[in-house]
């Protein structure tokens, strides 16, 4: 318990370290103020009716009144309305983040679905034929990043073969589940392909490592067979890095996917947080990096805690401490 206790303040240092450094970041904009009244539109003529749009928005406040205002704004919830088009902002955050995290899922899913298995014969055939085809394979996906990926299977798979639509219509999973499909097939693997050969090669080397182990040499002696020995004895003990990989991959897929979601009209989060930048919403771009890095340090957080379930040493480690 004094571990998770530990774990969870550390979990709120970090985001409110984040959270003020975007605070100061937004401020460090050139004109931002200028920004945001023009944004505003709101036909503020005269300086007395900007500085009255500023003081209601708190800029005018220093930047620790500012971010302090932003955190009692933000835990009752009073988080505004956009600049432009009077949306909540908790709608259009929430909007976003169905799309991202749709994204991230789909990607991480076929990330897995790829490099484990995938990882487990070329481990076993180490320097066989396929070992050797996938490790050029998974090279030539992580040199190849997904914004450009993104514009090669536009014009292949949309524009050329015509089986896909140019720009996604945003469907909802309960929606029309072909158009769904559609909508998210291209962006999925163009972000999965070059994460699931990051996936293989880290799974495949601490694989490797493990075959050599002297627990997988006794079963062997017993006569297990070879999908057991893989599958129950060596895959546990190696997903280490795999897990940990896959851990930080979440923060960054969800809100980092901006070449993507742009790429394909995807509405997430990403591309919200930049256009949100360049339009001046930036109570929009606070919280949404509020979502982000809680996600990204939660998820973080579970994993490390998982690792008590991957291998017993580790909790056994704790427990000592």
């Amino acid at each position: 318990m004094r571990y998770v206790g530990r774990k969870l303040i550390q979990l709120v240092i970090v985001l409110i370290a984040v959270t003020f450094t975007v605070s100061v970041a937004l401020n460090a904009i050139p004109n931002a103020k200028e920004r945001v009244i023009a944004a505003r539109g709101m036909g503020a003529t005269n300086e007395a009716e900007k500085q009255a749009l500023l003081d209601s928005l708190h800029l005018n406040d220093s930047i620790p009144v500012q971010y302090m205002n932003f955190l009692k704004d933000f835990a009752t919830g009073n988080w505004g309305v956009t600049l432009n088009g009077n949306e909540p902002i908790s709608s259009a955050i929430w909007g976003g983040l169905q799309i991202s995290l749709r994204l991230m899922i789909y990607a991480q899913f076929v990330a897995l679905l790829l490099a484990i298995p995938t990882a487990l014969l070329a481990a076993y055939r180490q320097g066989g034929a396929f070992d050797r085809f996938t490790t050029t394979t998974s090279f030539g996906f992580l040199a190849t990043p997904n914004y450009i990926l993104a514009p090669v299977f536009i014009l292949l798979f949309s524009i050329r073969f015509r089986w896909f639509p140019t720009l996604s219509k945003n469907t909802g999973f309960f929606g029309d589940p072909v158009q769904h499909f559609k909508d998210y097939f291209l962006p999925t693997l163009c972000i999965a392909l070059p994460l699931g050969a990051t996936y293989l090669r880290l799974l495949r080397s601490d694989l490797i490592g493990t075959l050599q182990s002297d627990f997988i040499t006794t079963a062997r002696a017993k006569g297990m067979s070879t999908s057991r020995i893989l599958f129950v004895h060596a895959l546990r003990p190696s997903l280490f890095s795999l897990v940990t990989a896959a851990a930080v991959n979440v923060g960054a897929l969800v809100g980092g996917s901006l070449v993507v979601e742009t790429a394909f009209s995807l509405n997430g989060l990403g591309r919200k947080t930049v256009v949100g930048i360049f339009s001046a919403e930036f109570r929009l771009v606070q919280i949404t990096v509020v979502v982000l890095a809680s996600i990204y340090v939660i998820v973080n957080f579970l994993v490390d805690i998982s690792y008590a379930w991957i291998d017993p040493r580790v909790r056994h480690a704790r427990t000592l401490s």
